[in-house]
């Protein structure tokens, strides 16, 4: 399959809703910038885009290089937005993915992942379903390779937030938060 085939068959409209998005999570990201800032932002959008469309080999790799930069721009946000309102805000050190085994005690522990344990399988593979489910509303797909590369993305995104949250309620706040904000 030559290379150029999958560009020509991808839908103008699902790349106008790539840039949208790009764009709702820019302006999440950037303080308030007026309406001139707004239009430097759909460039650099657009930009953005084209140059993942241009240089993915298939859609594939074009869904997955814009999820993991969304994706990654999200995550750099909240991490600094966590980060800010904290005590510790003052070391610039971001907590580890993996948290460190921590020994039993009465008060619990910031870092401990005893919630983690407790947390039901079948659980986190609804959430993984309803990551998936809404990522089907969000983000142009087409075929079976299409579905297989949403659920690679859905498992992706709950493996992070899984990894990174602090507790159960946070666990599930960023679930959450992910699915309103695709």
């Amino acid at each position: 399959m030559d290379t150029g085939d999958w560009r020509t068959q991808f839908p103008s409209d699902s790349r106008s809703r790539v840039v949208n998005k790009i764009m709702e999570t820019l302006i999440k990201q950037l303080p308030f910038i007026g309406p001139e800032g707004i239009n430097e932002l759909r460039k650099i959008a657009v930009r953005f885009e084209d140059k993942i469309f241009s240089n993915a080999i298939n859609q594939t790799e074009y869904l997955r290089q814009i999820s993991f930069k969304m994706l990654s721009m999200e995550t750099k946000s909240q991490n600094a937005a966590s980060s800010s309102s904290s005590v510790f805000a003052a070391d610039d050190n971001s907590p580890p993915l993996v948290p460190e085994p921590s020994l039993p005690n009465n008060e619990p522990d910031v870092n401990s992942s005893d919630w983690r344990t407790q947390q039901p399988l079948d659980s986190r593979q609804k959430n993984i379903y309803a990551l998936l489910e809404t990522l089907k509303k969000n983000v142009p797909y087409s075929g079976k390779e299409g579905i297989d590369e949403l659920m690679r993305i859905a498992v992706s995104f709950e493996e992070l937030i899984f990894n990174t949250a602090i507790s159960q309620e946070d666990y599930l706040g960023k679930i959450s938060l992910k699915m309103r904000t695709m």
